[in-house]
């Protein structure tokens, strides 16, 4: 939001005919008033509750300052062209508005969407004259726990990428939209509508929590999700989703680091499968074991299982290591008793417990526990 102050001796408008479709209706017609704070105002795209509270508080502090007898918001739409949507401007300047005269101050409103005649004097003081764009306060520090997203390359890679797209599929699986919309403008649609916003930050970048863009989730309709609606880490208070006067908004890296959070405090870290970019690393034992290790690979793809190879020439144990240092859920050596018996040694992450599964075996129990089964993002040999 932003506003021009003019503390005026003399100001007038008189309302002339309608510049938008969604003009109001019901309205002041014209106005004349002396020793007035004229207080231009623009309201933009992402204004919410938290812009209102300061716009007022702004009026509040010089109105004290110059002594003025009235206050009168007026319209403006030229001081922004990232405008807001009629009905969130008209909606934002009323509650301007209704706060000050709740306060006691003598407040008056020229209507939005008219083309209007002003004429204003100005007093020619040194506070006569200000202007002030009003921005979300959100800060955010650097945690030490916030080195658990860049584990996974957030803001950018092909992990973090699909942990984004992962997670806004499964709150697609949770809201079940009617319809979705990708859209950053303030939109007011039907009960069941789910909006995808990609937002300019504010504030210090840092992975995950405020990432450019920020992801956030609208839904129209008011939703309970499985998750807390907040937490913290060291040095943050951090929003997952709210729900209020009909809709549910979901911030989407808040979410991802939580469930990031909440894997690593586990005694044997480990993600919901829907989320880990990799469902199976194989472990050829031997460099003469690849191709056939390629083969398993083909069949687990061909099912939709996430699969990737380490292929390192290097020995089994610093593969098993590595696997370990990145959450893989199922580990599967491939030996000779392996290629012998077309079966795959697999340790399983989440139970801690080792089995001799064939690849049909293998599917089913992933299959089962991820109700997404997405595309991987990813190569399958993972140092080529």
């Amino acid at each position: 939001m932003i506003q021009l102050f003019i503390h005026a001796s003399n100001f007038s408008y008189e309302v002339k005919e309608k510049a938008v479709e969604k003009a109001e209706e019901d309205y002041l017609p014209s106005l004349k008033k002396e020793n007035a704070l004229v207080v231009f105002t623009t309201v933009e795209k992402g204004d919410d509750e938290e812009i209102i509270r300061k716009a007022v508080d702004n009026i509040k502090d010089v109105f004290s300052k110059v002594k003025a007898s009235c206050v009168i918001i007026y319209p403006y739409a030229h001081l922004s062209n990232n405008l807001s949507s009629p009905d969130v401007a008209i909606s934002s300047l009323k509650e301007i508005e209704k706060e000050l005269k709740d306060s006691g101050i003598e407040t008056y409103r020229a209507p939005f969407g008219w083309y209007k005649a002003f004429s204003i004097s100005c007093y020619g003081h040194p506070l006569s004259e200000l202007s002030r764009r009003i921005t979300k306060s959100e800060e955010f520090s650097k945690s030490e726990e916030l080195e658990i997203c860049s584990k996974f390359g957030f803001p950018s890679s092909p992990k973090a990428t699909f942990m984004k797209i992962a997670t806004l599929e499964y709150l697609k699986k949770v809201l079940s939209p009617s319809s979705i919309i990708i859209s950053n403008d303030e939109l007011k649609e039907k009960e069941g509508t789910m909006i995808i916003r990609y937002l300019k930050p504010s504030g210090r970048i840092l992975p995950c929590i405020n990432e450019d863009p920020k992801i956030e989730v609208i839904y129209f309709g008011e939703k309970q999700l499985d998750f807390p609606k907040e937490f913290k880490d060291s040095k943050n208070s951090l929003k997952i989703w709210d729900s209020k006067d009909g809709k549910t908004t979901i911030w989407v890296g808040n979410l991802i680091y939580y469930i990031l959070l909440q894997a690593k405090s586990m005694s044997t870290p480990y993600l919901p499968l829907w989320i880990s970019p990799i469902h199976v690393r194989l472990l050829p034992v031997k460099k003469d074991f690849l191709e056939k290790t390629e083969e398993f690979a083909n069949q687990l793809l061909s099912k939709g299982v996430r699969v990737e190879i380490d292929n390192k020439d290097d020995g089994l144990g610093n593969k098993i290591r590595r696997s370990g240092i990145d959450w893989i859920p199922y580990v599967a050596i491939v030996g000779e008793r392996e290629i012998k018996t077309s079966t795959l040694t697999v340790r399983i992450r989440k139970k801690d417990e080792q089995k001799s599964l064939t690849i049909d075996e293998l599917y089913a129990l992933i299959k089962d526990e991820d109700p997404l089964m997405l595309k991987q993002n990813t190569p399958v040999k993972i140092f080529d």
